[in-house]
């Protein structure tokens, strides 16, 4: 049970009216409109009907022939749409041609006006990221009016469209409120952010698109919500763990607003920034050219390394500090330094895609530009950095999927030193969201190497390397259970009692060795 009502920044949010416990369907909906092309088949027919006034999907003429909507859409100069904004330029206008074919004069009256309630930014506001963006719809108006409705234009639908502050507003909104696929809901499309959410979204089977893609979501709670308090979830992905700095970065670039959650707040106030610790430039002085870290500092295998949060005050701090050891690297210096790395590393994560299908000259490439990104993490921001520990756990995931192949292709046992590897970098990353206090838990982020090294411990086949590979699974089976689906359960499941199944292996040849190579790894 939920009501929508002013929240505490002013503007309207979703409260909860009972209490919520973890994994609790808040509920659940349908979208009111997609403004996207659900695959690149219906793209090219759109883009077709746009430019020929075709609606035979099989026959686009020559020169829109293999074209997507979106791939056709010609950027404005840099002075008109800024860089970090051009995809959204080029969404809001797919947005628009989304909405003249397939909503206009279709979409229920009752639903528009629905749609037409939820938040955008006007031309009364007073910040400067809301101005930007309202100049964006405007250049996007502006596209559409001199490409899709032009006398060469011989599409019905879209040579007599004329409604077009109503579209404007609808591309504030899709840009402010659409989810994935270019989906808006009706309320949890106003469900606002916090840098510390107590709900997540989650696909729903409330049927498919033609694309097989589901096309409702469920709201769900990812901790204890308490009758009365806002629902809110996080609108930043993977940039959730980062500090405050790179999430109001994001936020005001991507959804236009300065976030003033708890957490934010907090850290701006008193300094927690949990996600930016670096070692103390005067405890730990670093090389004075390439301002590295030693390796023990780097690793802090026995976790001594004093630690401080980067940021302003703590610059003006060791910058006056009178305790600078000699030789030590200029702290203005380094710390400009070490926000190069943070912005750089910002990008990368924005580009890399973990899961995407490329060959293997691409996948060689991104793989080595992965590797370039965590020797410069570790080696300048040491273990409790957010830039370490995302840009590592990249590397983890890869890398245990890359031993998974291999143990498939070779039928060979993964070595007991790379598990041992996998297995420190996973207590890494989980001592560092853990370091990070959020409501959610960490099986949000960690599930997937989490599953990935249990299954190297079990795929060893004896007894203790498999109950030791159950124990790990544990540390995610409640979020497993409350937030996966069917097929991740099950899988959780059957390797969970792995060890009672499967006997050892036979090969005493085999078992000997592999008992000599265990004496030197305690699990």
């Amino acid at each position: 049970m939920t009501e929508v009502r002013t929240s505490e920044s002013g503007q309207l949010g979703l409260f909860a009216t009972k209490d919520y416990c973890t994994g609790d369907v808040i509920l659940e909906e349908s979208a009111i409109v997609r403004l996207a092309p659900s695959d690149k088949k219906s793209s090219r027919a759109l883009l077709s009907e746009w430019m020929n006034g075709s609606t035979k999907q099989n026959q686009p003429q020559p020169f829109t022939k293999g074209k997507t909507v979106w791939a056709s859409i010609r950027l404005p100069p840099l002075d008109l749409v800024p860089e970090h904004l051009r995809g959204t330029f080029k969404g809001m206008v797919q947005a628009g041609v989304v909405f003249m074919k397939e909503y206009q004069g279709n979409i229920d009256p009752a639903q528009l006006e629905e749609l037409l309630k939820l938040y955008y930014p006007t031309s009364k506001t007073n910040l400067e990221a809301e101005k930007v963006i309202i100049n964006v719809a405007d250049e996007a108006i502006l596209y559409l009016k001199q490409h899709v409705t032009t006398s060469k234009t011989t599409g019905k639908v879209f040579s007599s469209f004329e409604n077009w502050d109503q579209l404007h507003k609808l591309l504030l909104i899709w840009s402010c409120n659409s989810f994935e696929g270019g989906r808006i809901y009706p309320i949890i499309s106003r469900v606002n952010h916090s840098c510390n959410p107590n709900a997540v979204i989650q696909p729903t089977n409330m049927g498919k698109d033609s694309d097989g893609s589901k096309e409702g979501q469920k709201l769900m709670a990812a901790t204890k919500i308490e009758k009365g308090s806002e629902i809110c979830i996080s609108y930043l992905g993977l940039i959730l763990y980062t500090d405050t700095k790179t999430r109001q970065k994001k936020l005001e670039r991507t959804k236009f607003f300065i976030c003033k959650c708890s957490r934010c707040c907090d850290a701006l106030s008193k300094g927690t920034e949990g996600a930016a610790l670096i070692p103390c430039p005067t405890t730990h002085p670093r090389d004075a050219q390439q301002m590295s870290l030693d390796e023990d500092t780097q690793y802090d295998d026995e976790q001594t390394v004093k630690y401080i949060a980067l940021t302003k005050s703590n610059i003006e701090s060791y910058k006056n500090s009178e305790t600078k050891k000699p030789g030590a690297t200029d702290n203005d210096k380094l710390f400009k330094v070490l926000h190069a790395v943070c912005g750089k590393t910002e990008t990368f994560l924005d580009s890399f895609d973990t899961q995407k299908h490329v060959d293997d000259d691409e996948a060689n490439e991104r793989d080595a530009i992965l590797e370039e990104h965590t020797s410069l993490t570790s080696t300048m921001m040491g273990d409790k950095h957010w830039t370490t520990n995302l840009t590592l756990l990249f590397h983890l995931d890869r890398r245990l999927k890359a031993m998974s192949q291999h143990m498939v292709v070779t039928q060979e046992l993964p070595e007991m030193e790379d598990i041992a590897e996998a297995i420190d970098s996973w207590q890494r990353r989980s001592r560092f969201v853990d370091s990070l206090n959020l409501n959610i838990d960490p099986g949000h982020l960690l599930t997937d190497v989490t599953i990935g090294t249990a299954r190297m411990l079990i795929s060893l086949g004896d007894e203790k390397s498999q109950k030791y590979g159950a124990d790990w699974l544990s540390k995610i089976e409640d979020h497993v259970n409350h937030f996966s689906d069917d097929g991740l359960r099950k899988v959780v499941s059957v390797l969970k009692v792995a060890w009672k199944k499967h006997s050892r292996l036979n090969d005493d040849t085999y078992n000997d060795d592999f008992r000599e190579k265990k004496k030197s790894r305690n699990y």
